[in-house]
């Protein structure tokens, strides 16, 4: 007994080793005492987690999947192994280190790390957002998560019918479809763009409903070949972004729409977009509370 309580041998908890690895992986095995393992699955982790950004594998829909699904996998393992160590470790001397607030300084530490490594994935080719309102309906709408390549323009300059990523001097990221090219002019009647010069053609398709209001749907075929659906209301609701008789659009500019044409505050509020504005083109939805959307390309 006096050995004992010199050595201040304390059983380990399974449930805590489990629970801590779960907060952070590999805590639960520093929690054991466990130095080796903890570095390894803590940092090893980590790594996995930005590669998965820095060699741009969401550009495959099924390949992140599976790489998500394996990085649940590996954190559900680390947290079942230190549990198991800790349930056999009924002669466990404590350490100077086992410390709550050494544990908590140590999860602290590690989300930081993840931060810096979120900021470096953030400068990846493609980057995942989640939509925010129901400008571009039908095509994307809000809490569709989309995917967006920051990289595209690099190579090749904006087209008709481009879904552009693009920012405002707030700094607010939005996304709206290119209808006007530098020196276009256009003119838009009752939601239906015309141009001066270039062919359009815009076909009504089917009716649906937004919300209360009912809706005509159009596929449109623009100057370039691009084709896209856009949407809008049977009755006019908002009369002053219905017409424009003429719209110049100046070089180095573009004139971007929604998809929800009564229900978007695009170019006809904001003005035209500046090419260094764009930072990138929507390629796909990614994930959709509308199951049949999921891995939409757009």
């Amino acid at each position: 007994m006096e050995n004992t309580e010199e050595k201040n041998i304390t059983p380990r908890k399974a449930i805590l080793a489990f629970l801590l690895s779960i907060l952070v992986p590999g805590l639960g095995q520093f929690y054991n005492g466990q130095l080796k393992k903890t570095l390894f699955f803590s940092f090893g982790l980590l790594a996995y987690s930005i590669s998965i950004n820095i060699f741009e594998l969401k550009n495959s829909f099924l390949v992140y999947v599976a790489t998500l699904i394996i990085l649940v996998i590996l954190r559900l393992l680390i947290a079942v192994e230190a549990a198991l160590s800790a349930y056999k470790n009924k002669e466990y001397e404590l350490k100077s280190y086992n410390k709550w607030y050494v544990y908590l300084l140590s999860a602290a530490i590690w989300y930081f790390a993840g931060s810096a490594g979120e900021r470096i994935s953030n400068e990846t080719r493609y980057q995942l957002f989640t939509v925010r309102s129901d400008s571009g309906y039908s095509t994307i709408s809000a809490g569709d998560y989309v995917l967006g390549d920051y990289r595209i323009y690099d190579s090749q300059e904006p087209a008709y019918g481009d879904l552009a990523i693009f920012s405002m001097p707030d700094g607010e990221r939005h996304v709206y479809r290119i209808i006007g090219m530098p020196d276009d002019t256009l003119s838009i009647e009752n939601q239906l763009v015309k141009y001066k010069n270039k062919e359009l053609s815009s076909k009504s398709i089917s009716t649906l409903f937004y919300k209360e209001y009912e809706m005509e749907e159009f596929i449109e075929t623009l100057p370039n070949g691009a084709k896209y659906k856009f949407v809008r209301s049977k009755t006019p609701i908002f009369q002053e972004n219905n017409t424009f008789e003429e719209i110049i659009v100046p070089n180095n500019s573009y004139f971007l729409l929604g998809d929800n044409r009564d229900f978007s505050a695009d170019s006809r509020v904001f003005g035209f977009i500046q090419r260094e504005q764009i930072k990138g083109k929507l390629l796909s939805v990614y994930f959709s509370k509308d199951l049949i959307r999921i891995n939409k390309n757009l």
